[in-house]
Parts: C-alpha cells; structure tokens; sequence
C-alpha cells in the first residue's frame, strides 16, 4: 500500500487573530517569534510512503535536513553522497541512461 503524508503548518492571519484573542488558547503562542510568521503563508512537507508487511519506506528523494535543504539551493548536487536523515527510510534513486537504478545510500 502506498499512502501520502502531508504535515503542514499554516500562518492564517484571520485564524491567528482569534485564537489570540481566547486566553486559552493564547497562552500556547510565542506571539513574539509569531510576528515573524505573519503574511508568509505556510509550508507544507508531502511524502510517498511504501508500507508493507515488514515496514515502511520514503518514496519521496527532496531535501529533508537542513544541511540538505541548504546545500541545494547552493546549487548543489542531489541526491547527496550521504543521507543525512536515515530514519526517514528513503529509497534512493538515481537516473541513469534513462533507466531509474536503485542505490544503497546507508552502506
């Protein structure tokens, strides 16, 4: 079975505003750090996810970590040499004569 995860987090101003506005939920702000946020929108990170009877495995190769996310708009290569995330269970691929060939990035 394959399953997409979609982790998000939103900055809705409207949203925002009234939770701030109700005390108890106020209190779990950092209104400070959250005036950074205001008018940017949000992010939302999608993955492909294989789960099958022994596990699961990350169908989705864009950067991750930080490091990853960094080096490539340095214009870096990607996939990177290493997998700096491990625990995310990527299946790494890379594109070869046409043909996608799977490789072995935790050996």
């Amino acid at each position: 079975m394959v399953l997409t995860v979609e982790p998000g987090c939103y900055f809705i101003d409207p949203l925002l505003d009234m939770a701030l506005s109700n005390d108890k939920q106020k209190r779990f702000f950092n209104t400070d750090r959250l005036k950074d946020f205001r008018g940017f929108g949000g992010v939302r990170l999608e993955d492909d996810v294989r789960v099958t009877s022994d596990g699961c495995e990350n169908l989705t190769l864009c950067p991750r970590a930080v490091e990853e996310v960094l080096d490539v708009m340095k214009g870096g290569a990607w996939p990177p040499d290493k997998d700096l995330v491990p625990e995310l269970k990527r299946a790494w691929a890379v594109c070869k004569e046409g043909k996608m060939e799977m490789i072995d990035m935790n050996s």
